[in-house]
């Protein structure tokens, strides 16, 4: 049967139902497809996937899940290396981290990638405020795994760090800045940061600044990683097809290679709200304006996280949750709304809600955003609010959490925030959440007075909201096509 014959009989199916309707008024139309009403909700069981944890014999952690599926395997090499360890001069952290990739000894940069490139591997990094990450897939063969992972443990433990590549580093830093700071979303997320953490380093870019990036040495760079690249500062993630003896011997490489300091100094950094909790930055280019909320919330391993994490999805996480029906779907202001827990370390976590709506309106959208969520820090969720999300984290851990990428990303997590054992923790913390739970947790650690909101846009005369538009859910319902009790998708 051809596509136009699908379509057709698709057609007829739904005047039928729908001339059946009409003639039949007093009959109540209760029928469904049949596939979907065999729809049960999924239950999540243990999984035959052992999580395998050591230390190697310099202190570095290390977790590892054995998959056989694919000849290949993924290993991921973090450090507490980020930007919150830049000191006085704002910019050493990414400096330092670009330049593990500029060569070692005998390699530079484009050798360095062809190398990968004739191993058949893939290589990756990535720096945030709290830690630099470095990723490579490779496959399993000896002949393959071998030299890959030699060059990986070469880049960590033996960049050239050289005088030569310093200035282009921080030319590249710059531009990268330039361009982060040219968004209208991350100055408005960079301002709330600036405003929740005044004097940490989170109220700092990543790439740094300016005058920090100028002030960085290739002293100043061999020193940060003779000291944060340090074996005991590292954790090391792998997934795939791979024997525990293997991934052991992998874990000593790459951990009696890193230097030893002789002190395990780490730099801390804490949230401080300031007094100041709204704020705007003018655009005049701007054709919509950004909007962001945010407040100090619990860091991961906190009792308390999964119950913030579930307010925080039914308000603002996937595409049903309780700004995005008023704002999308009943009044068409905006395109998406993102809800977000940012991990900060130092003993604290951050809730941020992020939209963008036209100038003209974003006074009434912003005004809004903020009734709608002190309406729920006051009422909390409804009881079928909380079991859409459990269905909806349910369906999607079966999605997500598949391939060995997916099953390293979890792995990764439970690494870096010393979490149990159990790729699926995270989701059944949910799962046994109750609506009592989630609005206890924001009772507290959330308030209605500690919101901080910024906008970002430009400044225009402001016209009110319009008023929502949206038919009861029983009428959509019944105006729906539906097929009937006897048709089953096939």
């Amino acid at each position: 049967m051809n596509s136009l014959s699908l379509l057709t009989g698709f057609v007829l199916i739904c005047l039928t139902a729908a001339a059946c309707a009409d003639g039949q008024p007093a009959q109540k139309r209760t029928s469904r497809l049949q596939s979907l009403g065999e729809v049960k909700a999924l239950e999540i069981k243990p999984r035959a996937l052992k999580i395998r944890g050591w230390k190697t014999r310099n202190d570095t952690k290390v977790l590892f899940v054995r998959t056989t599926d694919l000849p290949m395997f993924d290993i991921h090499v973090s450090f507490a290396a980020g930007s919150a360890r830049d000191g006085d001069r704002s910019g050493l952290a990414a400096t330092t981290f670009s330049l593990l990739n500029e060569g070692v000894p005998g390699k530079d940069l484009s050798a360095v990638m062809a190398t990968f490139d004739g191993l058949g591997a893939q290589w990756d990094m990535e720096i945030d405020h709290d830690r630099a990450m470095f990723s490579l897939r490779s496959l399993s063969d000896p002949a393959k795994r071998l030299p890959a992972i030699s060059l990986l443990t070469q880049i960590l433990s033996e960049p050239l760090l050289s005088e030569e590549r310093l200035a282009p580093v921080k030319h590249e830093l710059r531009a990268a800045l330039s361009a982060e700071q040219a968004e209208a979303g991350y100055q408005a997320l960079q301002r709330v940061k600036t405003l929740l953490a005044p004097d940490s380093p989170y109220s700092l870019p990543v790439y740094g600044t300016e005058s920090g990036l100028s002030a960085v040495t290739r002293a100043h760079v061999e020193d940060f990683h003779r000291r944060y690249y340090a074996a005991r500062h590292a954790q090391i993630t792998l997934v795939g097809d791979l024997t525990v003896a293997q991934a052991q011997a992998i874990s000593l490489q790459i951990s009696d290679a890193l230097p030893t300091p002789p002190d395990a100094f780490l730099a801390s950094a804490t949230a401080s709200p300031s007094a100041l909790q709204t704020g705007h930055l003018e655009l005049a280019q701007q054709q919509q304006t950004h909007i962001v909320f945010a407040q100090t919330s619990v860091p991961r391993r906190h009792a308390d996280h999964a119950a913030l994490y579930a307010a925080g999805q039914i308000l603002g996480g996937g595409s049903n949750n309780r700004l995005m029906n008023e704002l999308r779907h009943k009044r068409g202001r905006v395109y998406d709304v993102y809800g977000a827990n940012i991990n900060w370390a130092g003993g604290a976590g951050l809730v941020t809600f992020t939209l963008q709506t036209g100038n003209s309106v974003s006074a009434g959208t912003a005004a809004l955003v903020r009734d709608m969520l002190n309406e729920f820090l006051r009422d909390g969720p409804t009881t079928l609010e909380l079991e859409h999300l459990k269905r909806r984290l349910a369906n999607r851990n079966v999605l997500d959490s598949a391939s060995n990428r997916q099953i390293l990303a979890r792995l990764v997590e439970i690494n870096r925030y010393d979490l149990p054992l159990d790729l699926d923790y995270t989701v059944q913390q949910v799962l046994r959440l109750t609506v009592a739970d989630v609005k206890n947790a924001m009772d507290r650690h959330l308030s209605a007075d500690r919101w901080v909101s910024v906008t970002a846009g430009a400044t225009v005369e402001q016209q009110p909201l319009p008023e929502p538009e949206a038919a009861p859910v029983s009428e959509a319902d019944e105006s729906m096509c539906r097929a009937d009790t006897g048709f089953v998708a096939s």
